[in-house]
């Protein structure tokens, strides 16, 4: 078992996520506009990569843990029926996306793993480049050339399926055991 250190920038917000082997989670980088809007809402120039991407490790929710600042974390959601977005109110740190409840699933941002844990070793290599059309600059022709969206997408729909029929949804670290946020969203665009 792996322990993979969680961090906003100040500091306030720690926890940490156990993965079996970095296989168990997955690597993408997402260039959606709606990451890019996130982004937009807390501070860009902290999360975003050189294409407008974010970093994201995929991994099931009762995989996480906080152990310090819980109280310091915010939600988001684009729209009423976005994403639920998760960031630390004390500095602005993005932590993590989740889809509905009823789906374990948490794509931690990885400028909330701490930077000695954000490499290959740890979270295992890129896995696809989702949405690289909106990526600007436009991305390198080798990253277009062998970018695997599809596998990806298959690899994470089963990867939850897995993770519903054995349990590992709960606890989930943002929503009670009765699948309501532990924060109230914010809706940025009702």
């Amino acid at each position: 078992m792996a322990t993979i250190h969680l961090a906003c920038e100040c500091g306030k917000v720690q926890g940490t996520a156990q993965v079996p082997a970095p296989s168990s989670g997955n690597r993408v980088v997402c260039y959606c506009k709606d990451c890019q809007a996130f982004a937009e809402q807390l501070q860009p120039a902290r999360i975003l990569t050189a294409h407008r991407g974010t970093a994201i490790f995929q991994v099931s929710p009762s995989s996480v843990q906080w152990t310090k600042g819980a109280e310091q974390i915010r939600c988001l959601r684009l729209t009423p029926k976005g994403l639920y977005r998760w960031y630390a109110g004390c500095c602005q740190t993005p932590l993590a996306n989740t889809l509905k409840p009823g789906f374990p699933f948490v794509g931690l941002i990885e400028t909330a793993i701490v930077p000695e844990d954000r490499t290959e070793a740890h979270l295992g290599p890129i896995r696809a480049h989702a949405y690289p059309q909106h990526a600007d600059p436009v991305l390198p022709e080798e990253i277009l050339r062998t970018n695997r969206v599809w596998p990806m997408m298959i690899r994470i729909m089963l990867k939850i399926l897995g993770w519903k029929l054995t349990g590992k949804g709960h606890p989930n670290p943002f929503f009670s055991r009765d699948g309501q946020p532990k924060v109230q969203p914010e809706i940025v665009n009702k």
